[in-house]
Parts: C-alpha cells; sequence; structure tokens
C-alpha cells in the first residue's frame, strides 16, 4: 500500500486552499488520526465534510476512511526522525555531506517508489515495447533524464531521439502517429514548452507518458499514463537535485522491466552494443 504521508505531503503544493488545510491537519495529526472523525476533522479545519472526501479521492482513495486506514498502517512503520536529513550546514566536513546527502538521495527514491503507481508503471512499459518510436522530451535538468533515457532505449535496438532544443521538439512532436510514445519529463508538470510538444504529440495519435511531481498537474493530466515521483527541493537542496534523482530511478525501472519483459532479445542487444563499447576502449 503506498504511504499516504508522503502522498499527501507531495500534493500539497496542487491542493486548493480548503484541501490543503485539510492535508496540512492530517500530516501534523497522523499519530492521532485513528480518533479523528470525518466531522471532526471538518470542524478543526473549518472546511466541510465534502472538503475532506475530495481530498482523499484526489489522493486516490475512495474517501477518508480508505486515507485513514492507510495513514494508520504507514505509521507504525514511521522511523524517528533521522538528523542526517537536515539541511547543509556551513563548515561540514567532506565526510558528513557525503552521509547527508547519501542519506536524502535513499528518501528521495524510497518516497517515490510509495507514490509510484505498479499498474501505470505496466501500461508504460506495455506501450513502450509496442511503440515504432520513442521520444522522450525534458527542459532544464529534466533534459539529462531524456538523454540518458534515450542513451538507454538504443542500447536496446530501440528507435528513440531526444533534442534539447524546444522547437526542434515541437517538430519532432508533430511528426509522431499512433504506435508512437512520448515520453514528457517535468517535475512541476507545468513547463510550457513540455506541455506543448506533450499537446501536439497528443494531437497527432501518439501515446504521452509524463513523468512528474503528484498531483493533477496540467502535464499529468493530458498525459495518457502518468507517473508520480516526489523529491524533497528545499534549503540547500534546491537546484532540482532530488527531482533528477527521483526521475532517472523512474527511467531506470522502465528500462529494466522492458529488458524483463523481453528478456532474451534484450540481453542479445546488451551484450553486442557492450562488446562494440568495449572494443573502443583503450587498455
Amino acid at each position: 500500500m503506498n504511504n499516504a504521508g508522503v502522498l499527501l505531503q507531495s500534493m500539497l503544493d496542487t491542493l486548493h486552499p480548503a484541501e490543503k488545510r485539510v492535508a496540512e491537519y492530517i500530516l501534523k495529526h497522523q499519530q492521532q488520526i485513528s480518533q479523528i472523525s470525518v466531522q471532526k476533522l471538518a470542524e478543526d479545519t473549518e472546511t466541510s465534510v465534502a472538503t475532506v472526501a475530495r481530498l482523499a479521492q484526489r489522493a486516490g482513495f475512495s474517501g477518508y476512511r480508505e486515507l485513514k486506514f492507510a495513514l494508520l498502517s504507514a505509521t507504525a512503520a514511521i522511523p524517528e526522525k533521522d538528523d542526517h536529513f537536515d539541511d547543509i550546514r556551513p563548515g561540514m566536513e567532506s565526510a558528513q555531506v557525503i552521509q547527508q546527502l547519501t542519506c536524502w538521495a535513499k528518501k528521495c527514491i524510497e518516497d517515490t517508489a510509495q507514490v509510484l503507481s505498479p499498474e501505470q508503471v505496466d501500461r508504460a512499459v506495455t506501450a513502450l515495447l509496442n511503440a515504432s518510436k520513442t521520444a522522450f522530451f525534458g527542459v532544464g535538468s529534466s533534459s539529462f533524464v531524456a538523454m540518458d533515457a534515450s542513451f538507454k532505449w538504443i542500447r536496446l535496438n530501440r528507435w528513440s531521439f531526444v533534442y534539447s532544443d524546444p522547437q526542434v521538439m515541437l517538430l519532432s512532436g508533430v511528426m509522431l502517429q499512433p504506435g508512437d510514445v512520448l515520453v514528457a519529463i517535468s517535475y512541476s508538470g507545468k513547463t510550457k514548452e513540455t506541455l506543448e510538444v506533450a499537446a501536439m504529440a497528443k494531437e497527432h495519435g501518439a501515446t504521452v507518458i509524463s513523468i512528474t511531481q503528484v498531483g493533477n498537474n496540467p502535464l499529468h493530466q493530458m498525459a495518457d499514463i502518468g507517473l508520480w515521483v516526489t523529491a524533497t527541493e528545499a534549503g540547500m537542496k534546491r537546484g532540482d537535485i532530488g527531482s533528477r534523482l527521483a526521475q532517472t530511478h523512474v527511467i531506470d525501472i522502465l528500462y529494466m522491466s522492458m529488458i524483463s519483459r523481453n528478456f532474451t532479445d534484450a540481453v542479445m542487444q546488451l551484450e553486442e552494443t557492450y562488446t562494440m563499447v568495449r572494443q573502443k576502449r583503450k587498455d
């Protein structure tokens, strides 16, 4: 079961004010959630029972009862606060930075695993395996994730392409057609250029897979298949470090899932490309 606390935390920036008050109250009172009725929750947050229900449904639950059960299940496994998740501080030694960033990177990946839907991953893998062409697109740090993905697809002898120039990518989006796939990568889900390319690809019949933060952001709503990630981008960790780690992790999951589904042929392709690359290395 997904960690509902992580899910709600990831959704905060996408919620309407009333829903956000409910989510923040729940996160603050997770340990007492079993004793809080839907009526009391609505009263304490100055909202309504309908708002509570709407929040639960936006998080993927049938209602408050199911959300509360998920929170109770997750609460039992919540560890004590780890100081290694604190922000970078002045004068830290290299060993401390290594330990702190390693713990934080691990947390980004673990939290993403909590919000990533296996069903959506299965749908994405099926679409990618059946794709005639696969295009990857992202802007800024997401463009590096897209380039890494395209490189992996080439190793599997999959027809793929990636461009860093938004105008060239928009032109490429026009050439996509039914049977092709666009993987659109944007942590916010609101990047203008990425939305334009996704809309163009969808208009021409291609399947759009999005990789975004949790929530009903514009790109997630537009996509045929939506994959969620979550990462802390606070303090000195701003600069898309966490989102890049989480997005790359999802690409690796898709890549390894494709290999698993088509194991014999995939292994042959990987061995062939590895041998070719090894021959180019200097002893």
